[in-house]
């Protein structure tokens, strides 16, 4: 479970400082940026979406949640896949927030961004970037890349030797031995 926890931990670490490093150059909009932090002013049990984007400005609020979750597409329909679901799971689990916020005044949006530790990528995560944090397509698209191909990265970086047996055995000559049993 530590694993896991450190890839959303380092996921979440790089569109932290991405959406800093996109933010900087924009100074018309009081924007605060909350990583990981209650909402404040909500009573109840203490929900902690990963990212909350206010803009004080426009009184707009994005609140999304970051997910790196095992993958499996059960079948051709993309709303049946594991990324789908875990989508629409942390969307819910978050509306209570939601329904807060607006009553406060806020314009709401409430998203998940979610990857596959295999290196997928939801289908709706580049929207999320674009229209709800307000990055530039070209960095939603080098982002989305980044953080699917680290998954893919961290996953070969933690197999064992052992576990990949292709090309161990070798033959006299310092070849691999043919499938068809002949030296």
């Amino acid at each position: 479970m530590d694993a896991v926890r450190g890839r959303h931990d380092d996921a979440l670490k790089t569109i932290e400082r991405a959406l800093i490093a996109s933010s900087s150059g924009d100074r018309q909009d009081r924007v605060e940026l909350r990583v990981n932090q209650t909402v404040p002013s909500l009573a109840g049990p203490a929900l902690r979406p990963d990212l909350q984007l206010y803009n004080h400005t426009k009184k707009t609020v994005a609140v999304v949640d970051l997910a790196v979750a095992f993958e499996e597409q059960a079948g051709e329909d993309p709303d049946s896949s594991a990324l789908a679901r875990i989508a629409a799971h942390k969307r819910a689990k978050y509306d209570r927030i939601k329904r807060h916020l607006e009553r406060q005044g806020w314009k709401v949006h409430l998203s998940a961004l979610v990857y596959g530790s295999l290196g997928a990528v939801a289908g709706g995560n580049r929207s999320v970037y674009t229209e709800h944090l307000g990055l530039l397509k070209r960095d939603a698209k080098r982002l989305d890349w980044q953080l699917s191909a680290a998954q893919h990265r961290a996953r070969q970086h933690t197999q064992r030797p052992s576990q990949d047996t292709r090309g161990s055995r070798v033959t006299e000559t310092g070849g691999t031995p043919s499938r068809s049993g002949r030296r």
